[in-house]
């Protein structure tokens, strides 16, 4: 087990990483970021994602954008004001609506609904003893359960590489999701009168323009050409799927081919199973748990990761969708991510300063006759509690709660964003780096901090999953500025299989067997 005491220390005020190479983090004073950073980022091309005047524009902006659609109760009736109230707010809405214009409402309606809004707050009561998240907001519970780190004050909310093109969907403050796109001076902006309150994003593998939006009461399915011109795609190039019980989304995923979406919320203790050509779901799940914040499927279709939001999480197996369950977390599980061959899920729990790992059976290994053929017991992996390092004369906290993670797709780099705390000796906008290795024994090997830029703060991170030349880190801040950090090195797999290095053409000569160039700094 590894701690952040065995970590390089973080880079001296003033500076600011800009590339990892040849193992080691590179850090380069503020005055000279805009040299070094064209000069580590030579021969990698890149979106350049950055918020247009429009956006900012509504960013400052403190009214929500709901308000711009109220309708004019003057306007019309009585009971298209209930209907927009339960589209709007559920039934908990509808209710609340009759109640406050009991004057318009026949008395024996308007005593009926304050009888049924007494006993749903009184159910929401009792749940809410059980299960608090119960008791939050839509706004409250999606900022609880999003991966960006102070999810209601972030400019960006959510953001998704694509899978296999070199294009980012952002979506922004204002409920808009622009798509950023290399060589393209096209930015097509997606705005739906649906998209509100947007959690995440997620490309259809092996599609060229489908994009799913998690929004607040649906999850918007975007068909967009990608030669097409058009700035503004038009609404009918969204697909709406949505389900009564199941919002706000918190959470989606496609599986790896592209044929099916789950999506799921904190209030519904089932996800949801669609088959989005026929916009016809399944419902998947088990009671306990108080419902579902986080999914993630394995690489290999085989199992998909289902976390609640208390100390209980599952994992399903996809060809009959049973599952397994894991108990006695010290909290609901955070973040998680699996490794590239789809045997270990690296997890942590939102109350505790440490990475877990849980390994699981090979199918090819032979068939799983019961369950999802995991182990019984986690294995605690890196101990990520506060340490104090000396720089400049001065000690910085760096460490302890963990607010997401991900591996890049190598296995090889494992990047961590800690949560945010009120420590102002805490250093909370760095991220920390591990090197990964998944044979012959799982090992996390602490390689440094990643500094940012002063008075920028992380909000949240991500690897490309088809960058060829090691990793490619992507943060994004909660000002709205994006950063990209290549991690440079030579995949394990590629030394190993004998292959020509995928990055070969940055270094400019041929490398095959043992004349494999590595990467050199000129300082």
């Amino acid at each position: 087990m590894c701690s952040l005491q065995e970590s390089l220390p973080p880079p001296s005020s003033g500076t600011v990483t800009i590339a990892e190479r040849n193992g080691d983090l590179i850090h380069k004073p503020e005055d000279e970021l805009a040299t070094q950073i064209a000069l580590n980022l030579q021969g990698i091309r890149l979106p350049k994602v950055e918020a247009s005047v429009e956006t900012l524009a509504s960013l400052a902006v403190h009214e929500s954008a709901q308000s711009a659609f109220l309708p004019n109760k003057g306007d019309i009736s009585l009971w298209k004001q209930v209907w927009y109230s339960y589209k709007e707010n559920g039934v908990n809405g509808m209710l609340q609506e009759m109640t406050e214009d009991s004057t318009d409402v026949p008395w024996l309606l308007s005593g009926l609904a304050y009888s049924c809004l007494a006993a749903v707050k009184a159910v929401s009561q009792l749940q809410g003893s059980i299960y608090p998240h119960m008791t939050l907001s839509r706004e409250e519970l999606i900022s609880e359960f999003s991966r960006v780190r102070d999810w209601e004050e972030s400019e960006i909310r959510a953001s998704a590489w694509h899978p296999h093109t070199n294009k980012t969907a952002v979506a922004w403050k204002d409920d808009s999701v622009k798509i950023y796109t290399v060589g393209s001076d096209v930015i097509p902006t997606l705005k739906h009168r649906h998209q509100k309150g947007v959690s995440c994003l997620a490309w259809k593998p092996f599609a060229a323009g489908i994009l799913a939006v998690g929004c607040q009461s649906c999850v918007l399915i975007w068909h967009l050409d990608p030669s097409s011109l058009s700035t503004r795609p038009s609404a009918s190039s969204a697909q709406q799927i949505s389900h009564q019980t199941s919002s706000p989304i918190t959470t989606l995923a496609w599986d790896p081919r592209g044929q099916l979406l789950i999506t799921a919320s904190p209030w519904d203790t089932t996800m949801r199973v669609w088959n989005v050509p026929m916009g016809a779901s399944y419902p998947v799940g088990r009671g306990g748990g108080g419902g579902v914040s986080l999914l993630q499927w394995s690489p290999d279709k085989s199992r998909v990761l289902a976390a609640t939001p208390s100390a209980v999480f599952r994992v399903w197996e996809t060809h009959t969708w049973t599952c397994e369950k894991w108990t006695q977390l010290s909290g609901r599980l955070q973040a998680a991510c699996w490794s590239p061959d789809s045997r270990t899920l690296l997890f942590c729990s939102a109350y505790e300063p440490a990475i877990y790992s849980l390994i699981f059976n090979d199918p090819k290994d032979g068939p799983i006759t019961a369950g999802t053929g995991g182990a019984l017991t986690a294995t605690q992996l890196a101990d990520l509690t506060e340490v104090t390092f000396e720089v400049d004369f001065e000690e910085i906290k760096i460490g302890g709660l963990i607010q997401d993670m991900v591996w890049d797709p190598t296995g090889e780099r494992l990047a961590v964003l800690f949560q945010k705390t009120d420590d102002e000796d805490h250093n909370d906008n760095v991220i920390a780096l591990f090197n990964t290795r998944l044979q012959p024994v799982l090992e996390l090997i602490p390689c440094g901090f990643i500094q940012s830029e002063p008075d920028e703060e992380p909000a949240l991170i991500s690897f490309q999953p088809n960058f060829d030349k090691g990793a490619l880190l992507t943060i994004c801040y909660k000002s709205g500025n994006v950063k990209f950090i290549p991690l440079l090195f030579i995949p394990s797999r590629s030394l190993l299989d004998n292959r020509r290095p995928p990055f070969q053409a940055l270094n400019g000569g041929s490398s095959h067997g043992r004349n494999i160039e590595l990467f050199s700094l000129n300082d």
